[in-house]
């Protein structure tokens, strides 16, 4: 039966979650450990932290979606286009999986799978 992965991306979180035309096979959330903006400004410390955290959080995301045969990307911020950079560089495979790419704002789940089920 025909299936979409859709990945639903903002800063510190990640959900996957992989659904046929009637039902939803899987449903996966990825928490980054990305440390919050010190009140002084960013640091070099702060700057390596978040380096460190955005590969570990990516490297997490690549391993749920491995298996995926398309891919469609929400999200409300530019973790997305993030994310397809690190895979461009890391998992060309799975670069190549990615079918869509939208804007998510404050979309409820339900309207955000009803979207990526468009693509099945």
């Amino acid at each position: 039966m025909k299936q979409i992965t859709i990945l639903w991306m903002e800063r510190k979180v990640a959900r996957v979650i992989i659904a046929t035309p009637s039902e939803i096979l899987l449903d996966v959330q990825v928490d980054s450990d990305e440390p919050e903006l010190p009140s002084h400004g960013a640091t070099p410390d702060y700057r390596r932290h978040r380096k460190e955290s955005r590969k570990s959080f990516f490297q997490r995301i690549n391993e749920v979606l491995k298996d995926s045969a398309e891919i469609v990307i929400f999200g409300s911020d530019n973790s997305k286009e993030d994310f397809l950079d690190y895979l461009s560089h890391h998992n060309e495979t799975l670069f190549n999986q990615v079918i869509g790419v939208e804007a998510s704002g404050d979309i409820p789940e339900e309207k955000i799978i009803a979207r990526g089920r468009k693509y099945i």
